[in-house]
């Protein structure tokens, strides 16, 4: 809809005022950013750092939540209620995570609520990447580090200060309230080129090692989930499950029910993870077939999988973004990267 540039002095000025709608950014801590809620002393510092530690995936699907209670007169309605808030320095690959989520949670036979519910609520400010960290590769599964679709607003850091991109009528409606906004020129829209094509620059050369290319119409070739190829990294996996719990685009999940009182109920959903031994536990007597994975490199081989076969297969999109925090978060040091270059063809 239109381009604006704003001083970095202008921005945080508007972004320290008190709202009534939560804001939450990444904020900067001497090795990563986090997201946090933003306050009077909030800064910008981590606009300008890699991506933030954690996937912002748990503010359309919380870790645990509530779906409804249950007794004797029956079960009482659930609704969700989503207060509205502003998600400010989120990156390319987590736009492309969400449009992942939007087609699982959203685009089949039955919708979820509550993720719709939250989706529709949050204002989404995006933000270029202008550092990345050795784990980050959008580029080797058709990414790229700055986004152009899918958000309301997206910022650009530049050296003077931000370019911003409105998209939406809830952007414009959000920058009403920043008071003045500057005409962009073409000399800052010809640095943000630069900036834009350093960094893709930057994340080719940081994975030039890594000789596949992945995207949502070509997918690398991988063995399936029995071949003993994957023993060789699954023999590394400890079963914690953190790639999948930081992963932006991991949505499996687990119902139980929880007592409340004599003869009240609770039924809860949390995460859950195809690596643990668990997952698709099923009842059953002696000689039954109690899970369909009881092998770890079969339950690791199915992840990676679902990642560049399953998803492209039913979504028609890579299950990986590309975001590099599974490479980071795992306690056995398994680069998926790795994974994907010595196993695919």
């Amino acid at each position: 809809m239109a381009t604006y540039f704003v001083s970095e002095g202008d921005l945080l000025t508007f972004l320290r005022q008190p709202r009534e709608v939560s804001l939450y950014l990444p904020i900067q801590t001497k090795q990563l950013s986090w997201l946090d809620k933003a306050n009077e002393k909030t800064s910008l510092e981590g606009m300008r750092q890699p991506r933030s530690a954690q996937s912002p995936k748990g503010f359309f699907l919380p870790a645990a939540e509530s779906l409804g209670q249950y007794g004797p007169e029956g079960p009482a309605t659930t609704t969700v209620q989503a207060k509205p808030c502003v998600l400010l320095g989120v990156r390319a690959c987590e736009l492309r995570a969400w449009n992942y989520l939007d087609k699982v949670m959203l685009a089949g036979e039955f919708n979820d609520p509550a993720y719709q519910t939250r989706r529709q609520e949050t204002l989404l400010v995006s933000c270029d990447c202008v550092d990345c960290t050795e784990s980050c590769c959008c580029t080797l599964v058709g990414g790229q580090p700055f986004a152009e679709v899918g958000y309301d607003v997206n910022i650009t850091p530049m050296e003077s200060g931000y370019l911003l991109d409105v998209a939406t009528d809830k952007g414009e409606q959000w920058l009403s309230k920043a008071g003045s906004l500057g005409q962009v020129t073409t000399e800052q829209l010809a640095r943000r080129d630069e900036i834009r094509q350093g960094m893709v620059d930057r994340l080719k050369e940081q994975n030039t090692r890594f000789t596949f290319s992945a995207g949502d119409e070509k997918q690398p070739t991988l063995p399936n989930d029995a071949e003993e190829a994957w023993q060789t990294f699954a023999a590394d996996c400890v079963e914690c499950g953190a790639c999948t719990h930081i992963c932006p685009t991991c949505h499996c999940f687990y119902l139980y029910d929880q007592l409340l009182g004599s003869e009240a109920f609770e039924r809860v959903r949390t995460w859950d993870s195809c690596l643990l031994s668990s997952y698709h536990r099923m009842a059953g007597g002696v000689h039954m077939k109690i899970s369909p994975r009881p092998k770890l490199l079969s339950r690791l081989a199915n992840r990676v999988l679902h990642k560049f076969t399953y998803s492209p297969q039913q979504y028609g999109m890579l299950g990986c973004v590309g975001c590099g925090r599974c490479i980071d978060a795992c306690l056995g040091d398994i680069d998926i990267r790795q994974v994907v270059q010595e196993l695919g063809t």
